[in-house]
């Protein structure tokens, strides 16, 4: 997929609105928190690349103790953290700035400023929200997609490559189904 004149993995298809209800509204608003959560963790892993560029070798503990740090900041802290130590192309900043934008208003004030919507017997106020909604998870992925295109090069350095994440996503699944029917 091109994005910005950068190729991208493709995103995940975004679900066609259908009942125009309030529990859809809940559905999708779960749908743009966890695309939030995944760009979130994606900021935590392009921050961590350009942390181990600046540090000599690391002990295991070392690595965990910094990825656990990172791991407590706020996307907007990480995004101040990975711009002091990289220049990011002016497209892919703009997403990010616009995604931190609309996480922390997702997270903070979207059903306050949406409250009327909800409430709209009609369900036109219903389909506006679901829409703002599909929106920001179309922009969460995208920008998670157009940030790995920078780490992992980086993290490629250190021998993790995306067969490498393929490989240990799909022993943790094997781990969880053995767990699951113990």
């Amino acid at each position: 997929m091109l994005v910005d004149n950068i190729e991208i993995e493709d995103i995940n298809p975004i679900p066609p609105i259908e009942d125009k209800d309030q529990k859809e509204v809940f559905a999708f608003y779960g749908l743009a928190s966890y695309a939030g959560q995944c760009l979130e963790k994606g900021m935590v892993n392009f921050a961590m690349a350009y942390q181990l560029l600046d540090e000599s070798a690391l002990t295991e503990q070392e690595w965990l103790d910094i990825y656990d740090h990172l791991n407590k900041q706020t996307f907007g802290r990480l995004l101040n953290q990975i711009k002091s130590k990289i220049e990011i192309p002016i497209k892919i900043e703009e997403r990010l700035n616009l995604s931190l934008k609309k996480r922390n208003w997702l997270a903070h004030d979207f059903f306050y400023d949406y409250a009327t919507h909800f409430c709209d017997p009609t369900s036109d106020g219903i389909v506006v929200m679901i829409k703002e909604l599909q929106d920001m998870i179309y922009l969460f992925q995208v920008t998670d997609r157009l940030i790995d295109t920078i780490y992992l090069k980086v993290w490629e350095k250190f021998g993790v490559t995306e067969e490498w994440i393929q490989k240990e996503m799909e022993e943790q699944y094997k781990e969880y189904l053995s767990v699951k029917s113990a």
